[in-house]
């Protein structure tokens, strides 16, 4: 029995001490309108492995031909590019021969590399092979990405070529407007009381008109909801309507929203909290669960209507149900279905 625990012991040493290691992430404060300027060494960064993610079609940062001027250690960065800004990331190598490499992607920032399925853009640049007409090129590297009407988080990869691990650089990010406009006073969002009960689907009217926009929806992507990411921002930014009711124990609560008109673009929300915690968004610090429902941009065709579900253990909960207008809608009737099992 000894031995058997003995090797079992082995066996969770090695299984743990055999995990991949998690990228070490530095966060860049961008500045709008400004630059703000970082030191870095690739001895401070680890070798990828696997590069396949740069070539892959969902990202194509650089093709698989170029991947030994990815080969050294990789320093990684995250900053973050405001809507209607645009963002050049330049590292520029102390020593005037290091072989630097440069690339940066947007998106929701949640996933890293290697693990990026997929982003919104991304960039690269590294030493050329051959020399163009009319070009000239030094020992610093700079990419450059654009947001328009999303805010996004930018990954930055600085990487050794040709397997360099080591080499200290400046890296800078200048950044061309993100100046955010003083956001008007948020007027009270309408909430209504509605019942649910056990075993039943009940059906409520609604009309957008009786709403309001919410102005400041960051407590969505708020890691403490984590409702929708804010890239997705732009399927909430009409008028809202919320309704609370009560989520009993060992329950699960199906909303349905129907609108009216199946071609008005509709979204669908909701979140569970305590029995005695009751918060409205957008003053909503944290939940125990949310999902929301919106028109996909991309994929197979969607109906109008729109489905999230909630779930409680052994504790009642209260639910708070958002309906809001994506793309500024502002009027449009609904049916909005709870069902209770």
């Amino acid at each position: 029995m000894k031995k058997l625990k003995t090797l079992l012991s082995f066996f969770l040493i090695f299984s743990v001490a055999g995990l991949p290691a998690q990228p070490v992430v530095s966060w860049i404060e961008s500045v709008p309108n400004g630059t703000a300027s970082v030191r870095g060494d690739l001895a401070d960064g680890a070798p990828m492995a696997d590069l396949s993610w740069a070539w892959n079609s969902q990202n194509a940062c650089f093709v698989a031909t170029q991947q030994r001027k990815f080969t050294g250690h990789h320093a990684l960065y995250q900053t973050s590019l405001p809507a209607r800004a645009e963002m050049t990331i330049r590292v520029i190598p102390d020593g005037p021969t290091a072989n630097l490499s440069l690339y940066a992607y947007s998106g929701s920032g949640e996933h890293i590399v290697p693990n990026l399925p997929r982003c919104v853009s991304c960039e690269a640049d590294y030493k050329w092979d051959y020399k163009y007409r009319g070009k000239t090129q030094d020992h610093s590297r700079s990419v450059s990405l654009r947001a328009v009407n999303n805010p996004y988080t930018v990954t930055i990869g600085v990487a050794g070529a040709e397997g360099l691990q080591e080499g200290a650089y400046t890296l800078e990010v200048i950044l061309e407007g993100g100046e955010t406009k003083e956001a008007p006073e948020q007027q009270e969002v309408p909430k209504f009381r509605i019942e649910s009960r056990k075993g039943e689907s009940l059906t409520f009217q609604g009309k957008l008109e009786e709403g309001v926009p919410i102005h400041d929806l960051s407590w969505a992507w708020n890691s403490q909801n984590a409702c929708f990411v804010s890239i997705r921002q732009n399927k909430f930014t009409g008028n809202h309507i919320l309704y609370a009711t009560d989520l009993p124990p060992h329950s699960e609560m199906e909303i349905t929203l129907l609108p009216q008109d199946k071609a008005a673009d509709m979204s669908i929300y909701a979140y569970s909290l305590g029995s005695g915690n009751l918060r409205f968004a957008p003053d909503l610090p944290s939940c125990i669960s949310c999902e929301a429902s919106f028109r996909p941009d991309m994929g197979q065709p969607a109906g109008p209507e729109r489905k999230v579900s909630l779930r409680s253990g052994s504790n009642p909960l209260q639910a708070v149900i958002g309906v809001a207008g994506a793309e500024g809608l502002s009027s449009g009737a609904y049916l909005l279905t709870v069902s209770l099992k």
